[in-house]
Order: structure tokens, then C-alpha cells, then sequence
């Protein structure tokens, strides 16, 4: 896509932190051991060490999509964006979760890694690739996870979308945006509504 609109800006859903982090892989935290005691870092690496997992089998490490889709927009002359709301904040909304609920999630995870098992790698790929299946999953998620649902995916589309917006505002080129599929619907959503506004206002 990059490739061929050729865009101002690529923007990606990555923060400073999380960029640097993927471009020094082998200074990333050692999550083959999860359990630290602490029950937000706990799930955060059982979440960690699954997408790790779920990498290594389809030969594509997390957030590979982010950091070919700025080399392919700076081979371009693009300016990169990095959108992502901070990950401390992300942490802090997290550690206001009840630990119920953290504690339902991590106990979860050897479930899902079970379900991604019996599906497949590419049954699980071509359930990413369907709108529908998406908000289908993001539906039960919020259900089971109502706290997290905010503080992982509503806050940070909020956070994306205002950033992407303040991007239209100063670029008058084109714009390519990179995004994990639970965050399209939401940023989609809150950008129409701010551009609608501005167009009313």
C-alpha cells in the first residue's frame, strides 16, 4: 500500500518506546519466564509470549508490519508518524483494572493458544482478514474484559485517532495508516466524527 500511493506520511500504531524496542529485538525483557509476581506484568507477558508464539509460527515477529511499513515509507520519502499512545500511560490505565479482571485474562491465555492450536495458523490469518470475524471477537472481548477493552483498545483509539487527526490538519498530501485490526473500527469511527465536526463547524 505504501508502495503504491506513495504518501506523505505513513503512520504507524507504534509509540517511541515500542519502536526502539522492536528495532533492538535482542534487548527485549525475557518473557519465556512470565510469572514476576507482579499480576498486570504477568499478563502482560503471557499476552507477549503468545504473539511471540504466534509469530515464530507464521515466520513474521510482532510488529514487523509496523517497521517494513516506515522502511518502505522512508525508501519513499515519507515522513513517519509514530501514533501510538505512550506505553506508560497504557500501563497506568491497565493497573487501574480490578485484578479480577486481570487475573481472567491471564488465566485465559493457555485457552486461546489452545483455540489458535485447533484453528491454524492460516484459519487464524483469514479470521484477521474478515471485518466481521474482527468485531465478532472485539464484541466477546469487551464482554468478558469490559476494564481492559478500555484501557487497551478504546483509550488508545482515541489516542490514534486524535493524533491522525491533527495529521490531516497539517498535511495536505496523502497518508497511510498502519493499524492492528481490533484498532480499525474504533480510530475509523472517532476520525469520521472529528472531521464531520470540523466540516460542521
Amino acid at each position: 500500500m505504501v508502495r503504491e500511493i506513495k504518501p506523505d506520511v505513513v503512520a504507524v500504531e507504534l509509540d517511541k518506546d515500542r519502536y526502539n524496542q522492536l528495532l533492538n529485538q535482542n534487548q527485549e525483557a525475557d518473557i519465556s519466564k512470565p510469572v514476576t509476581g507482579d499480576p498486570t506484568q504477568d499478563m502482560l507477558n503471557q499476552i507477549a509470549l503468545l504473539l511471540k508464539n504466534f509469530g515464530q509460527q507464521t515466520g513474521a515477529g510482532v510488529g514487523q508490519e509496523m517497521l517494513a511499513a516506515i522502511e518502505e515509507g522512508r525508501a519513499h520519502g515519507s515522513k513517519i508518524a509514530l501514533v501510538d499512545r505512550p506505553i506508560q500511560a497504557t500501563m497506568y490505565a491497565i493497573s487501574q483494572v480490578p485484578l479480577e479482571e486481570i487475573y481472567k485474562l491471564t488465566y485465559s491465555v493457555p485457552e486461546t493458544e489452545e483455540d489458535i492450536a485447533n484453528i491454524g495458523v492460516q484459519g487464524l490469518l483469514a479470521m484477521l482478514k474478515d471485518d466481521a470475524k474482527v468485531d465478532e471477537l472485539l464484541a466477546e472481548f469487551r464482554k468478558e474484559f469490559p476494564r481492559l477493552t478500555e484501557a487497551l483498545i478504546d483509550q488508545r483509539d482515541d489516542y490514534v485517532a486524535s493524533a491522525l487527526h491533527a495529521i490531516l490538519n497539517d498535511v495536505e498530501g496523502k497518508i497511510v495508516a498502519v493499524l492492528g485490526a481490533g484498532h480499525i473500527e474504533g480510530v475509523t469511527r472517532i476520525l469520521k466524527e472529528r472531521l464531520r465536526s470540523d466540516a460542521a463547524g
